[in-house]
């Protein structure tokens, strides 16, 4: 029996459940992992007809030699899973594993005016650290944001001999040339922070008021790009504030409706699922295959990310879950 002859014997013993499925090499190292609602029939959909999958698919069952698979009572279980044992092994046809290394973060340097630094490898950084962030384009984008409406410096170093262009243009305070400016570049760098943890500073006022200015004065141009702005800062607290909130808080996740399984999180770790069937699960320290000791806890990236996976499941789901915050003791806000 060839080896695709063998993998395809072995999805039939799969279950239509969710859970997560590891294609195996040789040395029984993980190829590819994912997850699905029905194992069975995502399995079979990479086996299905292989001569006109991608090439990637190709090569990936050509290396394959055995399946594994862990059954999961949610698909959200899946998608934790997943996403610990993608980062843990980091298997080669995985294209998560490829885009994670490629994230940026932000830290605000310790300048006398500070600057915002962007890490490609925050490993070793443990506080301060915001995103994270998909690509260095989307920093960019930010720091325009910051320039433009608190006039936050960019530049690399903050002492030029005579005078910038940002400034001359309104792109920055110039606290490195207008000594009036100290206090004020002093608290437009604590606005950066509120908008990284996801508080409005006071920008979307800001961005409200000249978009009715540029109405009035027919500026029409000008008014959708502030659109673009306002839809862009819009989003982007949304998504901060709520990653914040789950690095630091408790995050409780509840059912809309009966059938659909609720959560527990502390801290980022999940401590319990209340299945479908009203069933109490509490996620034990042996049994944790989503504690993120599995994933290096001691790097922030990987807290972030799972902030970022949470997130974006409960804006699929939003119609049959919902979800608050509670402080958890000690924290600091």
């Amino acid at each position: 029996m060839d080896i695709a002859s063998q993998l395809i014997q072995d999805q039939k013993g799969l279950p239509k459940t969710s859970g997560v499925y590891l294609f195996l090499d040789e040395r029984d190292y993980p190829l590819y992992i994912g997850k699905s609602v029905n194992l069975r029939g995502r399995v079979a959909s990479y086996l299905r007809k292989l001569n006109s999958q991608e090439e990637r698919i190709q090569r990936m069952v050509h290396e394959a030699r055995t399946l594994r698979y862990v059954e999961t009572e949610t698909e959200l279980m899946a998608l934790l899973l997943e996403d610990s044992l993608i980062k843990k092994y980091l298997p080669v046809y995985n294209i998560r594993q490829k885009q994670f290394r490629e994230y940026r973060y932000l830290q605000l340097s310790d300048d006398v005016f500070p600057r915002l630094l962007m890490l490609d490898d925050p490993r070793h950084v443990h506080s301060n650290i915001y995103g994270p962030f998909r690509d260095r384009f989307f920093i960019q984008r930010l720091q325009e944001i910051f320039a433009r409406y608190l006039g936050f410096r960019s530049c690399a170093e903050a002492n030029p001999k005579r005078s910038c262009i940002e400034l001359d243009l309104g792109q920055c305070l110039g606290p490195c040339i207008l000594p009036e400016v100290h206090q004020a570049y002093a608290i437009a760098s604590a606005e950066v922070v509120q908008f990284l943890e996801g508080q409005d500073p006071g920008v979307i006022a800001r961005i409200e008021d000249e978009i009715r200015r540029c109405i009035q004065e027919t500026r029409f141009e000008h008014a959708q790009r502030l659109r673009e702005d306002l839809i862009f800062c819009d989003a982007f607290f949304n998504r901060q504030r709520f990653n914040h909130r789950f690095r630091l808080d408790i995050l409780k996740i509840e059912a809309r409706r009966k059938g659909v399984a609720g959560y527990l999180f502390q801290n980022g770790a999940l401590k319990e699922v209340i299945l479908r069937d009203g069933r109490l699960c509490r996620v034990g320290e042996q049994l944790d295959l989503f504690d993120l000791s599995i994933v290096k806890e001691d790097e922030p990236r990987f807290l972030l990310d799972r902030a970022n996976l949470v997130y974006n499941w409960l804006k699929k789901n939003q119609g049959s879950v919902k979800y608050e915050f509670q402080e958890s003791e000690g924290s600091s806000k």
